[in-house]
């Protein structure tokens, strides 16, 4: 075959291999972009959105506060005369015996209510301890708290019966500075525990 012919034949086929590369091209592509397929259009807002899970409530360590209910007690004070004593009724929330006795006693220190009178504010409760049913109370005794013998028999009766109307009290023992005194304000023997007396 001649030198020419060759060449010719050359030329020919790679014009055909051309021509089969173009066709199999989509239309709008040119050569020098790659073969690869175009890639998936991204999902819409409204699509993620919808697809989100929903999230999980984390549970918290905070303690459920609870409140307890009000007990309504008796408050024993004086008239303003002082001469006899006067049982108001007042409501305490306490969360075990020894704090209803707490609340009570506190309760005992301030004026009630429609014009009573405390016989107890001047008189400072240093401690109180409820065991096995019996109360002890230790406080201080400033000589402005003292009070004649009327006056010490309503302030024993107001604290007895303050106490006595709870059941689970059945004696209470009441210490000036931790001792045990012989009387209050030296006119009354105090009892060394008083204790609940009970009708026969």
């Amino acid at each position: 075959m001649r030198k020419p012919a060759v060449i010719i034949l050359l030329f020919i086929v790679l014009l055909t291999v051309a021509a089969c590369g173009n066709a199999n091209k989509p239309d709008g592509q040119s050569g020098s972009e790659g073969s690869g397929n175009a890639p998936a259009p991204s999902p819409s807002i409204e699509t993620v959105a919808a697809t989100e899970p929903t999230p999980t409530p984390v549970p918290t360590d905070e303690p459920t506060v609870q409140t307890e209910p009000a007990n309504p007690i008796e408050i024993y004070y004086a008239d303003t005369e002082f001469e006899k004593l006067i049982a108001k009724k007042i409501d305490v929330k306490s969360h075990s015996s020894e704090d209803l006795i707490k609340q009570a006693l506190a309760a005992l220190q301030q004026d009630g209510p429609d014009g009573t009178v405390s016989l107890w504010k001047p008189i400072p409760i240093k401690s109180v301890k409820l065991e096995n049913n019996a109360v002890t109370i230790d406080i201080e005794l400033p000589d402005t708290a003292r009070l004649g013998a009327p006056g010490e028999q309503m302030l024993l009766d107001s604290l007895g019966q303050t106490l006595f109307q709870f059941d689970f009290v059945q004696s209470y023992d009441l210490l000036v500075d931790g001792q045990a005194l012989e009387s209050l304000m030296g006119h009354f023997d105090l009892e060394h525990p008083a204790v609940r007396h009970t009708a026969k």
